[in-house]
């Protein structure tokens, strides 16, 4: 029996809301595995969090009972007062985080006592400093017994990190394996929805213009993706320069600053002597130098992102290289180097001429500074058209990265991995911001004692 338009129209609604059910209740349960899985990545992250915090204090604990011991300034012991309070706290907020691991609260207890320990130490060196003077105080933490209570310290830390980050992992693998899930019943539930309309329209000519607005709407929407897929990339990589810069000033800044207000402190006392008077002026000068390298360093980063929008110009890569050679000619004679390039299939580009002048000077002194002197060091770079972008690869037969240990780390800021060269560890993270300021993105493959290869991208 032939069915009408009518009674297709009411089986096809049946089976709308038969569809809508089903892939209502997987949508359901999809998102409920996501969330949970993102519940428990958040609080992996609350443990290493707290654990840090810890850490953090038991070292304003040791640096406070130090400073006091060698100065007699009480300004010293303002934060740690505070710091008795609250570390304790923080314990216990890591035994009801890890209730449900054994191991971890077997450490955490651990960390409990040696935290009472250091305490005790450090009000031990403050009472003798308040009411014997420099000498017994000295002599007290000469023995390193606080510095041992530190240790352990930092050493439990360390295990109960690397505990949490191993789960961290785990639970990202799980946490990414449920968005691919609900990434995958999403499509099913829209692909299922676009054939039931398909079939719908069939039956109804007059919805064909609707099909049309269909299409165009999701054009729209896969554009409207892409814009926020790339204005999260925008916040990550703002987000881990935010990180950089906070690790700059945790690390890098906070020890030189610290040097020069300890020995500042210090040079007040009328018994010193005017040798240790100038060992610690030659000290504090050594800091200032430290410290106005590393805020150089930062001026050097803001200048990257503060430039990007000069005017571009195109960029011939064998006028770079030749310009390049030219600069670095008495290391080129001295150490017997080969700079070769081809850059047949494409030799120019539009871009910002300085950086892409330092990103090729960059990388070719890298290879410079980490060649094997064994044998005769060779450089090569080339381009090559693939689909809309230009590639630019650098090669090297240097001493090479062992990238299993420290792959993720190649572009970190103040990173270096060989010790026979000089260098602060900023080449190659500057190359990168360079690169990513101008639209591309870097990778690196490289074998130990065989050579290393830089690979750049940019859309053409």
């Amino acid at each position: 029996m032939k069915l009408s338009i009518r009674q297709k129209l009411f089986l096809f609604s049946l089976v709308v809301l038969a569809g809508n059910g089903i892939t209502g209740y997987a949508v359901y349960e999809s998102n409920q595995k996501l969330h949970n899985s993102e519940e428990l990545v958040r609080h992996t992250e609350q443990v290493i969090y707290q654990s840090g915090n810890v850490l953090s204090t038991a070292k304003d604990i040791e640096t406070a009972s130090r400073g006091f011991a060698i100065t007699n300034d009480s300004t010293f012991l303002e934060p740690l007062f505070p710091a008795e309070k609250t570390v304790f706290a923080n314990i216990r907020q890591l035994k009801q985080l890890t209730v449900d691991n054994p191991t971890q609260q077997v450490r955490i207890d651990s960390l409990e006592f040696y935290m009472h320990k250091l305490l005790d130490f450090s009000f031990k060196t403050i009472e003798l400093r308040s009411k014997q003077g420099l000498v017994p105080a000295v002599a007290y933490t000469a023995g390193k017994q606080g510095k041992r209570y530190a240790d352990h310290i930092r050493k439990i830390t360390a295990a109960i990190q690397q505990t949490e980050n191993t789960l961290l992992n785990l639970r990202k693998q799980t946490n990414g394996r449920s968005q691919r899930a609900f990434k995958l019943v999403s499509r099913v539930i829209f692909i299922s929805m676009v054939a039931f309309t398909i079939i719908f329209l069939v039956l109804i000519d007059k919805y064909f213009l609707q099909i049309k607005e269909k299409a165009e709407r999701t054009t729209e929407l896969a554009i409207a993706n892409e814009e926020r897929t790339k204005m999260v990339s925008d916040l990550m990589l703002r987000n881990m320069d935010l990180e950089q810069f906070a690790y700059i000033i945790s690390h890098n800044l906070r020890a030189p600053v610290a040097n020069i207000i300890g020995a500042s402190s210090v040079l007040d006392d009328p018994e010193l002597g005017m040798d240790d008077k100038e060992a610690l002026i030659k000290g504090i000068n050594v800091s200032v130098m430290r410290l106005d390298e590393v805020v150089k360093d930062l001026n050097r980063i803001l200048q990257v992102k503060g430039d990007i929008n000069d005017t571009k110009e195109i960029v011939h890569f064998s006028t770079l290289v030749e310009e390049i050679k030219f600069s670095i000619q008495n290391l080129v004679d001295k150490y017997n180097i080969e700079i070769k390039y081809d850059f047949y299939e494409v030799n120019e580009f539009l871009t910002l001429r300085g950086y892409l002048y330092s990103i090729f000077y960059n990388i070719i002194s890298n290879s410079i500074k980490y060649r094997r002197n064994e044998i005769k060091c060779i450089i090569e770079v080339k381009s090559r058209l693939a689909k809309n972008k230009v590639e630019l690869v650098f090669t090297d037969n240097g001493i090479g990265i062992d990238l299993k240990k420290s792959g993720d780390l190649v572009f970190g800021l103040y990173r270096r991995f060989h010790n026979s060269a000089e260098g602060k560890g900023l080449g190659l993270f500057m190359v990168k911001t360079q690169v990513e300021a101008l639209g591309g993105r870097i990778s690196v493959q490289s074998i130990v004692n065989e050579g290393t290869a830089f690979k750049i991208e940019f859309k053409k």
